[in-house]
């Protein structure tokens, strides 16, 4: 609260500063919109999104061009995350980053709008272009921006992206084995592991192309993958699955 009410106060003096030269009617204007965007602040606080948006479009448009607009779209894209509507988020976001690059909430803004971009993008059994033009933001922000928090946050998101794409081929593996189709299973479980390495799914993919490689009498890749995870996976699970299916296989 001291800092939504410390953001408000510097914006506020932002606003008068920029119109202090301004007559009668454009000082009364600063003013009407240093008090609405007290409100809008408190309402952003209260997690009353919609009506601390209309509140803080309505100090853009009155008061155009002055100091602190930066802040206020920060403000609109943070609102539209809190309303859950990641794509509107996304579009305030990235029109920060543009309109204001010199701005110190830039590299903030740069990061939120991957986020914004993988909180929108497709849900696992849909096309996943979506989340790749997401990870190829936050990866933009690892790159150019490292030793902030946006890197170690973006880090995080990049794995759950890769996750999310491994995930789509992953699904597809588990659809094929469920009609019985393994060769077409292991295309996807192998896809997985070549393609996604860093992916938590790849243990798991191994174990299942495993599986399905049994079931194909190819008992020698089968044996091959089970001890190359049982010799290097950290997966304890993982593990003593996999050592469990080559005990069952001996008899």
């Amino acid at each position: 609260m001291k800092k939504i009410l410390l953001t408000c106060c510097i914006i506020s003096a932002m606003l008068l500063m920029s119109c202090a030269s301004a007559s009668k009617t454009r000082k009364q204007h600063a003013v009407n919109c240093s008090e609405k965007l007290h409100q809008a602040l408190i309402k952003f606080e209260k997690k009353k999104y919609t009506s601390a948006q209309y509140l803080l479009t309505e100090v853009m448009e009155k008061c155009p061009g002055s100091m602190g607009q930066d802040t206020l779209i920060m403000y609109l894209g943070k609102s539209w995350l809190g309303m859950r509507k990641p794509a509107e988020a996304k579009i305030e976001f990235s029109r920060l980053v543009q309109s204001f690059p010199a701005s110190p909430l830039a590299v903030e803004a740069y990061y939120l709008v991957g986020y914004s971009a993988f909180l929108a993008s497709n849900p696992i059994t849909l096309d996943q272009t979506s989340t790749k033009e997401a990870m190829q933001t936050l990866e933009n922000v690892v790159d150019r921006y490292p030793g902030t928090s946006y890197a170690d946050s973006a880090k995080i998101y990049v794995a759950m992206c890769i996750d999310k794409m491994a995930g789509k081929e992953f699904v597809n593996a588990r659809f094929y084995e469920s009609i019985n189709r393994y060769e077409s299973a292991i295309v996807y479980y192998k896809y997985v592991i070549e393609q996604y390495p860093s992916s938590s799914l790849v243990a798991r993919s191994k174990l299942l192309m495993a599986v399905a490689l049994f079931k194909l009498n190819r008992n020698d890749e089968a044996n091959a993958l089970l001890d190359e995870l049982i010799d290097q996976s950290e997966d304890k699970t993982i593990v003593k699955e996999a050592q469990a299916l080559k005990k069952q296989q001996k008899h």
